[in-house]
């Protein structure tokens, strides 16, 4: 696992060598010599900066990084400016530094959330991301899911070891992510936050936060509850053990809903395994005696309508998320409703937010501000939009046989079964 050793100040500011170390080339006709430059200001930090020894043996002027100040207080880990460009004399073509011809390699920018790979809210997230990352023009962009929150703190200390221009993280948990993104915060990163961990955002130096309302979604769940008439036991269906966003869920749908709310933990990997799901559902829904069944996660939906099936239960199905199918599952009465989860419109927002950083010089100086100086956290939440028969009442007419003319194009083997009568 990485880890990044903070030294003392003196020593920290070393790091800045191994920048310079990776951007000049050793020639055939020579080298270049550098230095570190340092000053200490009257608040307490610590400014660097870059000098390269010309042909005469004198020192040129300093060069002075987007990210080159050290916070006052800072001991015991290396922490990195961002890059300088610097010259080797007698370089060849094929030795020169590709910063020096117009060439240098585009500004890292990473995504880090705590998705798997075959989690479809993730993998569309990520394939939205990595769209918006190519028609914004953003063409170093690293994006990464670790389920495990170690993983995910090693991944985002990775990048700001590479020294990232802009880090974006979800906070699944604060505890274990605290560390890593205080030191993105510290290096100069341009740090965003998504998705999970809101109320968090503002004590990791967040400059902005995009996310789905968790708790007016468990909200919105509980009510549409009520309306159905239910006042028995729901379970709410939790699918990863650690992530704060689950929580809010839940608990929104407890302080709304007007029967009782037992959280159901699943064993991890029972997102993509329906029989594992199915039966953890099954076995509560009769223990409890449950009247409805929210899962928050569209991957669950399907476990979850067959286990109702299974049982011949009449337990009411929602959902926070929604599947391509979610339409029909409500319109057939195979589900109650479907609150949208927001993930497309967080990846858009997350990398608008890098291009921001990357075309706006106002903002990167910003960046060499401490996290104590900047400005105070933005937190941009999405409201839920719910999909049930209300949503459909209202919906322009003509919408089934539209539907069925394109299911008869795309997937004629899953055509609704309204479109045969």
């Amino acid at each position: 696992m990485l880890r990044n050793k903070w030294r003392l100040i003196s020593l920290a500011l070393l790091g800045v060598i191994g920048i310079i170390a990776g951007a000049v080339y050793a020639t055939s006709d020579g080298e270049t010599e550098v230095r570190v430059a340092t000053m200490r200001h009257d608040d307490g930090r610590v400014e660097v900066a870059v000098q390269q020894r010309d042909a005469y043996g004198g020192w040129g002027e300093r060069q002075l990084p987007t990210a080159r100040f050290l916070p006052p207080g800072v001991t015991g880990e290396w922490r990195v400016s961002s890059p300088v460009g610097v010259s080797a004399p007698g370089a060849t073509d094929g030795m020169t530094d590709p910063a020096m011809t117009g060439d240098a390699p585009a500004e890292l920018y990473c995504i880090v959330h705590h998705g798997s790979d075959n989690d479809p809210f993730w993998s569309n997230f990520n394939l939205v991301a990595r769209q918006n990352a190519l028609e914004l023009g953003l063409t170093n962009v690293e994006i990464s899911g670790e389920p495990n929150v170690a993983d995910q703190a090693a991944a985002v200390m990775d990048c700001v070891d590479r020294g990232a221009l802009g880090i974006a993280s979800s906070i699944p948990d604060l505890d274990g992510l605290r560390g890593a993104l205080h030191a993105a915060r510290g290096s100069g990163a341009f740090l965003v936050t998504f998705n999970s961990g809101s109320e968090f955002a503002g004590r990791v130096g967040s400059s902005v936060h995009y996310g789905l309302d968790d708790r007016a979604a468990g909200v919105i769940a509980g009510r549409n509850f009520n309306d159905a008439g239910l006042t028995g036991a729901v379970l709410c269906v939790v699918h990863e053990p650690v992530n704060v966003g689950l929580e809010d869920r839940c608990e929104g749908l407890e302080s709304e809903y007007n029967g009782s709310v037992v959280q159901l933990p699943i064993p991890v990997g029972s997102l993509t395994d329906p029989i594992a799901a199915g039966t953890e559902i099954g076995g509560a829904l009769m223990e409890h005696q449950a009247e409805g069944i929210l899962v928050l996660n569209a991957e669950l939906i399907n476990a979850a309508i067959g286990t109702v099936r299974q049982l011949q239960s009449d337990a009411k199905v929602g959902a926070i998320g929604r599947s391509d199918a979610s339409l029909v599952l409500v319109y057939e009465g195979h589900m109650l409703f479907a609150i949208d989860d927001g993930g497309l419109p967080q990846a858009s927002h997350v990398m608008l937010a890098m291009k921001n950083v990357d075309s706006s010089p106002s903002i990167r100086a910003m960046l060499a501000l401490t996290a104590t100086q900047a400005a105070e956290t933005t937190v941009m939440l999405i409201s839920p939009t719910v999909l049930n028969q209300a949503y459909i009442d209202n919906l322009p007419e003509g919408w089934q046989q539209g539907l069925c003319a394109l299911a008869m194009q795309i997937a004629p083997d899953q055509v609704p079964s309204f479109c045969n009568q």
